[in-house]
């Protein structure tokens, strides 16, 4: 198995490309047959006492020079074509080492833009996170703000009286109803105000208002802390939410608002656990 050359090996790859033109030149080739052809004429003038001789002498003169000659090209030859494969070898040897350099350089890039790409992603889906809990936090402040309205405003109990021989006219608010501590009177007398008020059609209405605002808020509590994880932070709409479930359920216990306390207390003891174990964990590393 090959393994793709690092980066600082392109470097020492440019280093080692052959020049051919320090390798090798033509031009000492063609230098060196002129100065084999005039060796060859000198021999031949300093036989004949610088002439050229008879046709005879000549004609031997020729076989000598291309009997000698022949083995000599051959010979040149037979180094040319060596070095050309030689030099087919090593252009071969550079072109696996620049295409390996190249893949390496690809698996990098790719890499990295697979990198970049979860990057966007993860800062996409935290900008998402934060815009949806941004949204459930203004949501939960508009929810608590209207169930305190629902909640601060005066039931109209006109037709009731603190006792029968009384005459004032109650002027209580839905949170005192709901708590029953309404003012001027006994727990018993109270009570009693409470399951008449819940025969009252204006007064159901109301009540009515203000139960579905509480499981709208719990509702809203608890998809904030399935977005958000945080035990810190949650908890304290969470808390809110389990006071304001249990307040209508004095007068309203009924399944739905039963269901969002069973799940809120589930949440709030999974929250207790986790702050319990944390203390562990940061002990233990």
């Amino acid at each position: 198995m090959t393994t793709n050359p690092t980066k600082p090996d392109l470097k020492t790859i440019q280093q080692t490309t052959p020049d051919v033109n320090k390798d090798f030149s033509f031009k000492w080739l063609i230098i060196l047959l002129a100065l084999l052809g005039a060796c060859i004429l000198a021999l031949y003038f300093m036989n004949f006492s610088g002439s050229w001789g008879n046709q005879a002498d000549f004609g031997a003169f020729g076989d000598y020079v291309g009997g000698v000659l022949n083995p000599v090209l051959g010979f040149a030859t037979v180094g040319l074509l060596i070095w050309s494969l030689k030099m087919q070898r090593d252009e071969l040897s550079l072109s696996r080492q620049e295409l390996a350099l190249t893949r390496q350089e690809l698996a990098e890039t790719k890499e990295e833009t697979a990198l970049s790409r979860q990057a966007m992603e993860a800062q996409v889906n935290h900008v998402k996170v934060e815009a949806e809990l941004n949204e459930l936090t203004r949501l939960l402040d508009r929810s608590q703000t209207k169930y305190e309205t629902l909640i601060g405003m005066r039931f109209p109990l006109t037709s009731f009286r603190t006792s029968p021989s009384s005459q004032t006219m109650l002027d209580d608010t839905y949170k005192s109803l709901l708590e029953r501590k309404i003012k001027n009177m006994s727990a018993n007398t109270a009570n009693s105000l409470v399951n008449a008020s819940t025969k009252n059609s204006d007064i159901v209405l109301h009540l009515n208002l203000i139960r579905r605002e509480a499981i709208l808020f719990a509702d809203l509590a608890l998809k904030y802390y399935s977005i958000n994880n945080s035990a810190e932070f949650a908890r304290a709409y969470l808390f809110d939410a389990l006071d304001i479930l249990n307040l209508v359920n004095r007068i309203y216990p009924d399944d739905i608002t039963k269901n969002r306390v069973e799940g809120i207390n589930y949440v709030l003891v999974n929250i207790s656990n986790i702050l319990a174990e944390m203390p562990q964990s940061k002990s233990t590393q």
